[in-house]
This record gives structure tokens, sequence and C-alpha cells, in this order.
């Protein structure tokens, strides 16, 4: 396919039971400022798979909090996002934002509902996807299936998702992945 991407796991926490940190999130490289995928100004799998922090751009987070309830093994997160300057329209418009938001007093995902709708629902589709993994960790861990503590520097890292999918295979099929697979396959095989 002709793309090279690197990237780190973001947030992590070491589960016991499987000697494994278990990965929440990635941060993805950028290749002198610009995403990987990029082929001019068109996105490279665009057709294939849009992931969501891609459609929800330029609505993006801008940080992710775990609270971590350990008495009651239960994770959760809360994120807070804005609008990337990196996008030429919001760069454009910046100045005409920022006075529509002081006039209202409101928060930005208010004007954002009307500015980028598609976007603004892209990132809540994001955080439903993320809160339920996290209620799913969490049913494990009340049910002593897994044990998690902080991270233990040095132990292999493992995608949430697929530690999930051992312990409920029809995953896939809940969030819509099986679809995304199928499509991937057939790109593929017209290459």
């Amino acid at each position: 396919m002709g793309f090279e991407v690197k990237t780190t796991h973001g947030y992590t926490v070491y589960e016991a039971v499987n000697g494994v940190n278990l990965a929440f999130s990635y941060v993805l490289h950028l290749e002198n400022g610009k995403c990987p995928f990029l082929r001019g100004n068109l996105c490279g799998i665009h057709y294939v798979y849009k992931p969501y922090i891609c459609r929800s751009f330029p609505y993006i987070p801008r940080h992710v909090k775990y609270h971590i309830d350990e008495e009651n093994r239960y994770i959760m997160a809360t994120t807070e996002h804005g609008l990337s300057l990196a996008c030429p329209v919001v760069k454009r418009d910046r100045g005409a934002l920022e006075r529509i938001e002081a006039m209202y007093g409101g928060p930005m995902e208010k004007i954002l509902i009307h500015y980028y709708k598609d976007g603004y629902v892209a990132a809540v589709e994001a955080e439903n996807a993320r809160s339920l993994l996290l209620r799913l960790l969490s049913k494990l861990w009340r049910d002593d299936i897994v044990d998690l503590k902080p991270s233990k520097h040095g132990s292999i890292v493992v995608n949430l998702y697929e530690f999930l999918r051992k312990y409920y295979p029809d995953l896939p099929s809940v969030l819509g992945v099986d679809k995304v697979s199928s499509r991937v396959r057939t790109w593929l095989r017209t290459r």
C-alpha cells in the first residue's frame, strides 16, 4: 500500500493475570507535520476505512484523562476536544469562531454542532466506542477475570481492543469492525 506508519502507544495499564500492558490509545507519528496517509491533499485510505480521528477532524481530542476506581474496579475516560488549527478552514475562520464563542459564552461543542456537524458526530461515536471498551474491561476486572495495576515498564504491550476480543468474540460486529475488515480485504484484492 506504500504507507509507512509509526505509532507509539499512549496510556497503558498492566494486566497482571496475562502479564501484559494494555494500550488504551495510540499516537500516530506525523511525517513533516502531515498525516502519513495523505497523498497530496487526498486521504490514501478514505475509501477503505477512515478512522474516527480522521472523520472527526478538525474536532480533535486535546486531552484524554482516564479515571480508575480501584475500589469499585471501574475505568472511565473524559475527553477535552478542540478545533485543530492544522485545518485551513478553522485557521481561516478562527477569529469568527472565537467571537461567536465569546458572544454566546458557551462551549465550543455547541458552535461546532452547527459549524462542522459530521466531525462532532464522529467524535461522539469515538467516545462511545472508547466507553464501551472500558466498560467491558471494567466488567472483566469486577468478575476477577483480569487484575489491573499501574503500567509495568518492560512488559509487552497489547492493544485493548485485541485483548478484549478474547473475552468478547462478538466485539467486531458490535463495533462494526467486521464490516471494515471486509472492505479492507476487498480493497487489497483490487490492488
